[in-house]
């Protein structure tokens, strides 16, 4: 492995940068990563004057054999904070009497895709139901013509999280010791991709004064309880109905708590060092989107820029024909400007796959908070255009460019 280092006056300490060697697997670069940050980060905490975080990991039962199973990088979140948490001896305790967090171990991704994968199996024997639905009852759907998706996040919700989790989390001593002592100490869970407002039954169960680390990020958030224990108001605490472009979009979301962490989707890419855009180095697109038909903010730019017309006359490359990562990284790279519009949740993966490749997101949602959204100068760092902006995007992009040329 090799490492520089970036420094922040803030911290008064260095950090390692990492660059993979070629042909690391995963679980080498976990250890690398975890090897080299923990101690220096809290070091750094040792450095501002503060007590040492101490979280106590319980349940670890749950950590079941459907947990083992691999769905993809990108949905990583909650094996990678199961694995941090078994592994940092500087914060986990074994006892949970003054510990800051007690955190209960899940992993409702795997079994949200478990839940699809078999009712998608089972609906490819049956088609009956898509005579149920017109196209546009199809489109009107919460998640685009995605039946299958509210009715798995369901089930996660009830049948796993709500009963099985919040079940054994209310039987255990550890948890019923950290609510007792709230503010002092809450409950932590690392929750992938569904926010609170999917998850009604487990919200319910364990309540607003627990902590998700999570991807879902959505504005606006619940209402704060205990003021005291935020530091201020966020930027992104807000949802505007103007320029949505279907009723969904136009309502808050409403799925973070007042403390929850909204940290960004895994990346399989790890630098844009030593890869020119083009032999010039100029980027020939103007914007790139490939993906599916998730939200209607995406159905409204494959209508309106999909097709070889919008590439010849405008540099837009909008395209719903599925490519490889090799094909996707290349066009990322050829473009100064890449779309990230809503999916199936407002926050997806592509944020942080186009930031790594070098390309400046075009953050298309008027309903999410963007991750680390209080340390990250996000306005500088990307451009936000409103859904009804779609119809126009070459020009808003084109004068995005020419103010920061």
């Amino acid at each position: 492995i090799n490492t520089r280092t970036i420094c922040s006056p803030s911290l008064s300490t260095c950090l390692p940068l990492l660059s993979w060697r070629s042909g690391m697997n995963l679980e080498e670069k976990v250890v690398f990563a975890t090897a080299l940050w923990r101690p220096l980060l809290f070091g750094a905490l040792g450095e501002l004057g503060r007590r040492p975080l101490r979280i106590h990991v319980t349940l670890r039962e749950l950590w079941a054999e459907p947990c083992l199973e691999d769905w993809g990088y990108a949905y990583h979140l909650e094996r990678w904070f199961w694995n941090l948490m078994r592994s940092s001896e500087q914060v986990v305790s074994g006892s949970p009497d003054d510990v800051d967090f007690v955190y209960v171990p899940h992993c409702a991704v795997n079994f949200y895709f478990a839940v699809k994968e078999e009712r998608h199996r089972s609906l490819q024997h049956d088609l009956s139901w898509i005579g149920q639905y017109s196209m546009k009852q199809l489109q009107a759907l919460p998640y685009h013509g995605d039946p299958l998706h509210a009715d798995s996040v369901k089930t996660v919700d009830v049948e796993y999280l709500a009963r099985d989790i919040a079940g054994a989390a209310a039987a255990d001593n550890a948890v019923r010791g950290c609510i007792q002592r709230q503010p002092a100490c809450r409950l932590l869970f690392a929750n992938m991709a569904f926010g609170r407002d999917e998850l009604p039954a487990f919200d319910t169960a364990i309540g607003h004064d627990a902590v998700f680390v999570t991807t879902a990020g959505a504005a606006p958030r619940l209402p704060v309880q205990d003021a005291a224990a935020t530091n201020g108001p966020r930027e992104q605490d807000r949802t505007t109905g103007a320029g949505c472009l279907c009723p969904l979009h136009c309502q808050p979301r409403l799925s973070l708590g007042p403390l929850d962490v909204v940290v960004p989707f895994a990346a399989a890419h790890n630098s844009t060092s030593g890869r020119a855009a083009q032999p010039s180095g100029r980027r020939d697109l103007l914007a790139f989107f490939v993906g599916t038909n998730t939200s209607c903010s995406r159905n409204e730019l494959f209508v309106r820029w999909g097709g070889a017309r919008s590439t010849t006359k405008h540099g837009v490359f909008v395209s719903l024909d599925p490519i490889d990562s090799e094909r996707f990284d290349t066009l990322a790279r050829r473009s100064t400007f890449c779309l990230v519009p809503d999916g199936h949740w407002p926050a997806t993966a592509r944020l942080s796959a186009v930031v790594s490749l070098g390309c400046v997101p075009v953050i298309i949602s008027n309903r999410i908070e963007l991750p680390f959204a209080d340390l990250i100068d996000w306005p500088r760092a990307s451009v936000r255009l409103p859904e009804s902006d779609i119809s126009v995007l070459p020009g808003r992009c084109n004068a995005k460019a020419l103010a920061a040329a």
